[in-house]
């Protein structure tokens, strides 16, 4: 394997990902049909799949959902996605003021949930145990909506049993637009900064409290994940909308953020709640999603190098298929056992982007060529085709997991534009 990725290989995945980002946004054109629970689905405009691959749990997992964390990951990538596809700007214009509204309407706090599961007739009794609870559903109102992590392609109410709460995508929704703002003025306008001041105040009134992190997994901690977003989207609301209330909360989440600073790694743990040395991949993520260029959250702080470089040593002989490789590709916690507990390619990427945008910070060859080494794992694992997958196996390197993921292309572009600025700034 080469030290770096074929530059030839980077402008076509890049185009490849921006295809595969645009084919997840408001496609109307697809329908989903999961005939254990009798319900089908046609996504709405506005909204945006975690994955347009039809699957049941069998055993590639059944992503066709919008998930608002991942939603905001996708918007963010918008601009880049653009600079990959000039000829799709007008697309993407009208995907983020349609995103505005469907946003606006499943987080409407005068909607009310069903009072009872509309699919309790028609699943069969193999799938009745998945169904979400009559009582959860009926207690959907009011701020309830912006705690569901993911609902129906179509808008609609969540109908399955999931883990939540989760307070990470309303901060990371708010945050994205405030930054698109900035280059598009479908993102700005009366219809935005509702959605922004929504988010923003369902921040301020849940920052700091336990719920899931990003991984879904239990029990409800203070994840650094979500607290790095909810640090993020508090702060920057608070400097450009001039809200003393967003200052103070900003400030009193970086004080819980500090709790977690970890004395064996001199890094950040995964929360505040788990042992000394206990990291994971997402606290870099969130960094990276907040891409700050100076202070204690930097990615070019002391500790977000640190929880970088223990986390890629960890990952470097945890998995076979690592063994002789410049750079590791990488996953998410040392014991994750989701679909095997593989790397994951929005993980690495992740990586890849953060060592790309310390190296144009700081002039370091040694971070540039540690940001190469990653890329071109992606480059040796990636399959033909659009679709880059959520997984490869730890073992073979085959893809596995879900074998589209949007997160993955939205990763991409981030890691491809970071590279530009690492190669400019050279």
């Amino acid at each position: 394997m080469s030290a770096g990725p074929d530059p030839d290989w980077v402008a076509a995945r890049r185009e490849a990902a921006a295809r595969a980002l645009r084919r997840a946004v408001s496609a109307t054109g697809l329908s989903r049909h999961r005939a254990g629970f009798g319900w089908t689905v046609v996504p709405a405009r506005g909204s945006i799949l975690a994955s347009t691959r039809v699957a049941s749990w069998d055993p590639e997992p059944d992503y066709f959902h919008h998930w608002t964390r991942d939603a905001a990951i996708a918007l963010a990538a918008i601009p880049e996605a653009m600079a990959a596809e000039p000829k799709a700007a007008a697309f993407w214009r009208q995907a983020v003021a349609d995103h505005v509204r469907f946003s606006l309407a499943i987080s409407d706090p005068d909607r009310r949930g069903p009072p009872v599961n509309p699919l309790k007739d028609s699943a069969t009794e193999a799938f009745r145990p998945y169904l979400r609870p009559d009582a959860e559903l009926a207690a959907l109102t009011g701020a309830a909506w912006l705690a569901e992590p993911r609902c129906a392609a179509d808008g609609g109410p969540d109908l399955e049993r999931w883990g939540r709460p989760q307070y990470d995508g309303p901060a990371l929704r708010a945050a994205a637009l405030m930054r698109l703002g900035a280059a598009m003025p479908e993102a700005r306008g009366p219809e935005a900064d509702r959605l922004i001041a929504r988010d923003l105040d369902f921040t301020l009134a849940m920052a700091g409290a336990p719920c899931l992190g990003p991984w879904e997994e239990e029990p409800a901690r203070r994840s650094g994940f979500t607290l790095i977003a909810q640090w993020d989207a508090l702060e920057l609301g608070a400097r450009r909308l001039g809200r003393a209330d967003l200052a103070g909360a900003a400030e009193t989440v970086a004080d819980l953020i500090a709790e977690a600073a970890d004395p064996v790694s001199g890094g950040w743990r995964e929360s505040l709640e788990v042992a000394p040395d206990t990291l994971d991949a997402a606290t870099v993520l969130a960094l990276v999603q907040a891409g700050r260029s100076d202070g204690p959250f930097a990615l070019t702080a002391p500790r977000t190098r640190a929880t970088m470089a223990a986390l890629e040593t960890l990952f470097a002989g945890l998995y076979p298929l690592n063994h002789g490789r410049a750079a590791p590709a990488l996953g998410r916690w040392a014991e994750d056992v989701f679909c095997g507990g593989n790397p994951w390619f929005p993980v690495t990427l992740g990586f890849a982007e953060a060592h790309y945008r310390i190296a144009a910070a700081t002039g370091d060859a040694a971070e540039f060529g540690r940001a190469e080494a990653l890329m071109a794992v992606v480059e040796d694992l990636a399959p033909e085709g659009d679709d880059l997958p959520e997984q490869a196996d730890r073992r073979t390197g085959a893809p596995t997991s879900c074998l589209g993921l949007t997160w993955s292309a939205a990763a991409f572009l981030m890691a491809a534009a970071a590279r530009d600025q690492a190669l400019a700034a050279r």
